[in-house]
Formats: structure tokens, C-alpha cells, sequence
């Protein structure tokens, strides 16, 4: 039993981890750049300089850092 509450306890762990995914992030900011058709040059512009400051983040190991920038860029799109 307590092998059993142990392994499901690490798969929520695990589980509730991988949808805070920075590439899955950058997949949704890329996504929604290109379906979005009222978005502005300004916040477009905006939005991918957000995008490409948490990919170098990401690249360089700084994970918690470039989910903040990408949960920003994806901030302005609401």
C-alpha cells in the first residue's frame, strides 16, 4: 500500500511539472502569433523579443527565469 501512494504521489509530481514546460510555452506563444490577426506590429514586436529573451534564458539553464518571460509574452495576447 505504501508503495502504491508513493508511486502515485511522485506521478502527480511529475505530472503537475511537466505542463509548467518552457517549450511549451514558446509552442503556445509561437501558435497564437500565428493565428492571431489583430495583433499590432508594436505587440508583435514586443512578443517576440519577450519570446527570444526566455529562449536564451532557457539555453542557458535559467528555467524559472524564462518561464516569468514567457508567462509575460503570453500575458499580452489577453
Amino acid at each position: 500500500m505504501k508503495k502504491i501512494l508513493f508511486l502515485l504521489a511522485i506521478t502527480l509530481f511529475i505530472s503537475k511539472h511537466s505542463f509548467a514546460c518552457p517549450y511549451s510555452s514558446m509552442a503556445k506563444i509561437d501558435q497564437k502569433l500565428e493565428y492571431s490577426k489583430n495583433l499590432s506590429k508594436e505587440m508583435i514586436t514586443q512578443i517576440l523579443k519577450l519570446r527570444n529573451q526566455g529562449e536564451y534564458a532557457l539555453s542557458n539553464g535559467k528555467i524559472e527565469e524564462s518561464e516569468i518571460i514567457f508567462n509575460k509574452a503570453l500575458a499580452l495576447f489577453k
